[in-house]
């Protein structure tokens, strides 16, 4: 009787203790990512930058490409024990480039191993696009001289309750754009969120970026992951051709089956942080995206996703 009762008071506290952090965030906002990160110190990094040249397609052909459109980056942080990883993608458009067209986008995953299960947390910003066809993409072109909509979506996993994610969409002024999208996303999850969370399943369930990392260090011929992205399932498929182990072909399907990406991706040899070298991506049929690794150049610092230890100076800027 003694045990069930502390079992009942441990409930309880634990029913309590979640109703006042979602509370508390619901109250000053919150960055997941880092939360789940508090308290490990990172050891290991690796990153890569890349130009990023876009290709209009009419009928699957090329129609016109434009080379330097836009930029990107990505990163792997590890913590001294390895039960903590760190991975964001970032990537935008330079308008002078582009035809006037602002789009841009961020993911921050964190993935930390404890003695409970894994651990999950995301948190991402990207504006909307609603182009579906050529057309639709063409009458897009400098569209957003006057600021655009975006999307903030951000979320943990709990054993007890699946993974909550929020969904907000917030108003961006002509100023912000891919120079500057970490202080956007940032001062995004500075504000409370205003939608309710939505709860999906925890079980075997992994984040995007963390779905394509597993893919890209496993030597399986094909893999296919769940993953779950922004509230809603998807599954990832790709496959690597034994006469070019190096690369990866893959596309993305959403619950009904429907394809709703696909990229070929390759990584350099004996480089086991998971980060391509080479992206091709197609997010749309008019439209694909190449991401080609560069040494230098003028794109934004890449912020380190694990808060500063206590007494250990100033948290770099984001």
């Amino acid at each position: 009787m003694q045990g069930d009762w502390a079992l009942t008071r441990r409930a309880l506290l634990a029913s309590w203790l979640t109703c006042l952090l979602e509370r508390a965030w619901a109250a000053i906002g919150f960055d997941p990512v880092r939360d789940s990160l508090r308290g490990f110190v990172p050891a290991a990094r690796f990153e890569r930058r890349y130009r990023m040249d876009a290709t209009i397609l009419l009928f699957g052909a090329p129609l016109f490409t434009r080379q330097s459109a836009g930029g990107a980056y990505a990163s792997v942080e590890t913590d001294r024990s390895a039960q903590a990883v760190a991975l964001q993608f970032a990537a935008g458009s330079f308008p002078a480039r582009a035809h006037g067209l602002n789009r841009f986008g961020v993911l921050r995953e964190a993935v930390v191993n404890r003695e409970g299960g894994c651990e999950l947390a995301f948190a991402g910003l990207m504006t909307r696009t609603r182009e579906e066809s050529f057309e639709q993409g063409r009458k897009a072109l400098a569209s957003s001289a006057h600021g655009s909509e975006g999307v903030i979506a951000r979320g943990a996993a709990r054993a007890e309750s699946g993974i909550q994610t929020w969904i907000d969409s917030i108003d961006l002024d002509a100023g912000r754009n891919w120079s500057n999208l970490n202080e956007t996303l940032s001062d995004a999850l500075r504000r409370a969120p205003d939608a309710s969370p939505k709860v999906s399943p925890a079980e075997a369930a992994v984040t995007f970026l963390h779905a394509m990392r597993l893919a890209a260090l496993s030597r399986e011929p094909q893999l296919r992951q769940p993953f779950l992205h922004a509230g809603k399932s998807y599954s990832l498929e790709t496959r690597r051709h034994a006469e070019h182990p190096l690369e990866l072909a893959g596309a993305i399907h959403d619950t009904s089956g429907a394809r709703r990406a696909e990229f070929r991706t390759a990584y350099a040899a004996g480089d086991e942080s998971g980060i391509p070298i080479r992206i091709e991506y197609r997010p749309r049929s008019f439209l694909r995206l190449t991401f080609l690794a560069e040494a230098a150049s003028t794109q934004p610092l890449i912020p380190s996703l694990f808060p500063p230890v206590s007494g250990g100076g100033s948290e770099e800027s984001a």
